[in-house]
C-alpha cells in the first residue's frame, strides 16, 4: 500500500512504502516462534532422539549363514539406501507425530489468547492473516525435516569414522529418499493440521489427537497387519507414511554363492547403497501433498473474521 504525502511548500510529493500485509504477518509469526522456548526445546529433543535412533539402528538387518564348516556374518548399514528403507519410516513417524503440535494452532491460537477481535478490527486482509501463519508454520515444519536429514548424514559420518567396515552414507541416495518420503509427508501433515485447525477452531486438540493416532495406525499397525504378504501396488504407491512404500522396495539378496567372509560382505555392499526406483510412488506422494495445499486454500477461503461465526 502506498501513501502519498502532500506538502504546502511546493516540494515534490514523497511515497512511503509500507510492508506488504503477508510479509508483516509472516514476520509476526516468525518472531513468535523465535521467542517460543517450548518449540526450540521440542526441536532440540527431536534432533537428539534422531541421533540416538540412527546410532541404535546402525545395523537394522544382519545376516548369518554357514558355508560348509565356516560361518559368515554380515550387516546392512542403517544409513545406506537399504538400511533407510528399514529405519526412515520410524523417524518419519516421530516427525508426523510432532508436526500437528507445530501448525494446528496457527490461527486458533488467537482465540485461546482472546486477541482475535483485536486483530480482526485492523485493516489486515483475511487472506494475509491466514496464509502468513500457514507459511511460517510450514517453514518451521520443513526445518524439522531438515534436522532429520542432518541427523542421518551426521551420525552416518560419525559411525563411518568410528565403526570398522561401516560405509559412508551415500548423500545422493539419502537425499533421494528424503525428498521422496519425508518432504511430501511434512507438507501433508503440516497442511492438514493447519487446515483442520482453522476450519474447526474449537476442536484443535481433537484434531491433533486424530492426526497423531492416524499416523501411528498408518505407520505401525497397518504394516504389521500385512505380515509376510506382499502389499498391493496401490498401497505401496499411496501410503503417506511411507512404511508400506519402504516394504515394497526392499531388495532381494542372494548370498548362496559367497564362499568367503569377504565375498559375503561384498555381496551385501553391492546392493545396500543401490538407489531405489521411486518412479512408481513419487508422483503419488507429491499429489497427496498437493491435495493438502488445496485444503489450506479452502480453509483460508472459509475463514470468518467474526468470532460469533467461530463460536
Amino acid at each position: 500500500m502506498t501513501i502519498t504525502a502532500l506538502t504546502s511548500t511546493g516540494k515534490p510529493t514523497r511515497s512511503i512504502e509500507r510492508p506488504r500485509p503477508l510479509t508483516r504477518v509472516m514476520a509476526w509469526e516468525l518472531r513468535r516462534f523465535r521467542a517460543s522456548r517450548l518449540f526450540w526445546l521440542q526441536a532440540l529433543g527431536f534432533f537428539c532422539f534422531l541421533l540416538f535412533l540412527t546410532w541404535a539402528q546402525q545395523a537394522p538387518v544382519r545376516f548369518a549363514t554357514i558355508h560348509g564348516t565356516v560361518a559368515f556374518f554380515g550387516f546392512v548399514a542403517g544409513t545406506s539406501a537399504w538400511g533407510l528403507l528399514q529405519t526412515l519410516p520410524l523417524a518419519l513417524m516421530l516427525l508426523g507425530m510432532l508436526l500437528p503440535f507445530v501448525t494446528a494452532d496457527g490461527v486458533t491460537r488467537d482465540l485461546s489468547r482472546r486477541t482475535h477481535e483485536l486483530l480482526m478490527t485492523t485493516a489486515l486482509p483475511t487472506w494475509a492473516y491466514v496464509w502468513g501463519r500457514y507459511l511460517i508454520g510450514l517453514l518451521m515444519s520443513l526445518g524439522l525435516a531438515l534436522l532429520l536429514l542432518a541427523a542421518i548424514l551426521g551420525m552416518g559420518g560419525l559411525l563411518h569414522l568410528s565403526v570398522p567396515a561401516y560405509p559412508l552414507p551415500q548423500a545422493g541416495a539419502v537425499l533421494l529418499l528424503w525428498v521422496g518420503m519425508v518432504l511430501p509427508a511434512t507438507v501433508l501433515v503440516s497442511s492438514l493440521s493447519f487446515a483442520l485447525g482453522t476450519l474447526l477452531p474449537r476442536l484443535t486438540n481433537l484434531v491433533k489427537i486424530v492426526i497423531l493416532l492416524g499416523w501411528i495406525v498408518g505407520a505401525v499397525i497397518l504394516p504389521k497387519g500385512l505380515g509376510n504378504t506382499t502389499p498391493p501396488a496401490w498401497y505401496v504407491n499411496w501410503d503417506p507414511t511411507s512404511a508400506v512404500t519402504a516394504l515394497g522396495m526392499l531388495p532381494q539378496l542372494d548370498l548362496s554363492r559367497a564362499t568367503s567372509q569377504a565375498q559375503f560382505q561384498n555381496a551385501i555392499l553391492a546392493i545396500e547403497n543401490k538407489v531405489p526406483d521411486i518412479g512408481g510412488w513419487f508422483a503419488s506422494h507429491l499429489l497427496l501433498a498437493g491435495v493438502s495445499l488445496v485444503l489450506v486454500l479452502v480453509a483460508a477461503r472459509a475463514f470468518k473474521r467474526s468470532r460469533d461465526v467461530l463460536n
